[in-house]
């Protein structure tokens, strides 16, 4: 995991496990932290003998489009190498952003924060 930026809103990502990966977010996931998660996801879908990452966003309070825009790249990455990517217990806020943009037909989602 990286270190914030200075000035930047603060996301922490912790991976465990190995099938599946879990991938828990805390913080707010938006254009300054979104890199970060990006390269988290990354490393856990190159995560050998893994067949899939789960997500955890329980502790994410806010995700803008750049973070939607990563959760979707990293579907299709897994997709693309024969994983799964699935989403887990999203704050209502942003589980109703998944909803709206339709996302929730392309993800699945489970349980609630």
């Amino acid at each position: 995991m990286s270190p914030p930026a200075e000035g930047r809103n603060n996301v922490d990502i912790k991976s465990e496990g190995t099938d599946p990966v879990v991938v828990s977010v805390t913080g707010e996931v938006d254009l300054a932290t979104a890199p970060q998660l990006e390269a988290e996801l990354s490393d856990a879908l190159a995560t050998p003998g893994a067949t899939g990452v789960q997500v955890d966003l329980a502790g994410v309070e806010f995700m803008d489009s750049a973070g939607l825009r990563v959760l979707v790249a990293a579907l299709r990455t897994a997709e693309e190498g024969g994983r799964t990517l699935t989403l887990s217990a999203p704050h209502d806020r942003v589980r109703r952003i998944i909803e709206i943009t339709g996302l929730s037909e392309v993800f699945g989602l489970a349980g609630t924060a």
